[in-house]
């Protein structure tokens, strides 16, 4: 007999990897309150952050408790922190990566090198900015990009946009158009890449590898869009899954890792040359799709250059 294994997770971390809690920036102290005052349950039950839950799990709220409800009387979301250290040096920075904003949306381009959230160690990055942008108004970050990954970036600044978004994002209603640079000449020009994936055990930082067994199912489309001599691929690439890194994780697995990706093997120093970019979203207002596009990174479009390549020919 086969012994099955089934992946677990402790509840808090589950809270912020799944939606609609993720798109709440939940703080681990009012994780730890809604959990004690049985106001987010499992299977019914009341759970500690410490619980180890699975995909399986039902993680609700308690009876008659609505999103609207995990928002603080002054209209704060849960968890967000004040601003700190921000000066209208980083505003004026931050307007510069402003691609398009309304009273629902706020779309950026956000640069290789800014973290998305904060973390251990990590004191600057772009929530924070938002915050301190938005002056007391809450943003809220319905998707992720890796801090070394450049390109659209789609902020939410109502919770009714939020929710609609988290799910457009969970029912793959999203469609997502990277860019980047891989190692080598990518044959055939055209494909797929079908391969499932886990987060490895054992190491001391985020990993995630191909697992025929027990990965989760990610697929990934690609198409050349230009050789650049025999070095590398300039490639278009469409998640139709949103698997964590899973396009790095699939580019490696094809033999063609991206460059600068030392994590899945690339050989090549460069920074990360992974750009997100474009992105076509739902709108609920119009019936009709919102697509966004940000041009290369500064050192992305170097190595072009470097090629001469004029990217806006290939747009």
């Amino acid at each position: 007999m086969t012994e099955s294994h089934t992946l677990t997770h402790r509840l808090d971390r589950w809270l912020r990897r799944n939606e609609p809690y993720q798109s709440l920036n939940l703080s681990q102290a009012h994780i730890e309150k809604l959990l004690r005052n049985k106001k987010i349950l499992v299977n019914g039950q009341k759970a500690t952050a410490s619980t180890r839950v699975t995909d399986q799990d039902e993680i609700s709220l308690a009876q008659g408790l609505d999103l609207e409800s995990l928002v603080i009387a002054d209209r704060q979301p849960l968890g967000v922190v004040k601003p700190f250290r921000y000066n209208n040096e980083d505003l004026n920075f931050l307007k510069t990566l402003i691609v398009w904003e309304d009273d629902d949306l706020c779309i950026l381009n956000k640069p290789a090198g800014l973290a998305v959230q904060g973390g251990t160690g990590t004191r600057y990055h772009l929530d924070g900015l938002l915050q301190f942008y938005g002056k007391g108004r809450p943003f809220r970050l319905v998707h992720r990009l890796d801090k070394d990954t450049s390109g659209v970036f789609v902020v939410a600044k109502t919770l009714h946009k939020a929710v609609e978004l988290a799910h457009a994002f969970k029912e793959h209603l999203v469609r997502k158009v990277y860019w980047a640079f891989v190692e080598g000449v990518l044959s055939p020009p055209f494909g797929s890449i079908d391969a499932p994936v886990s987060k490895s055990l054992g190491q001391s930082y985020e990993k995630v590898v191909v697992d025929e067994k027990e990965g989760k199912p990610a697929l990934t489309e690609y198409r050349l869009i230009k050789a650049l001599e025999r070095d590398a691929t300039w490639v278009e690439l469409s998640p139709q899954t949103g698997r964590t890194h899973q396009l790095r994780v699939h580019c490696s697995h094809k033999g063609h890792p991206i460059w600068g990706d030392i994590k899945y093997g690339s050989n090549v120093k460069e920074p990360l040359c992974l750009h997100a970019r474009q992105l076509t979203i739902p709108d609920s207002e119009s019936g009709r799709s919102l697509t966004f596009t940000a041009p290369p990174p500064a050192h992305m479009n170097d190595i072009l250059k470097r090629y001469k390549v004029d990217w806006q020919k290939y747009c």
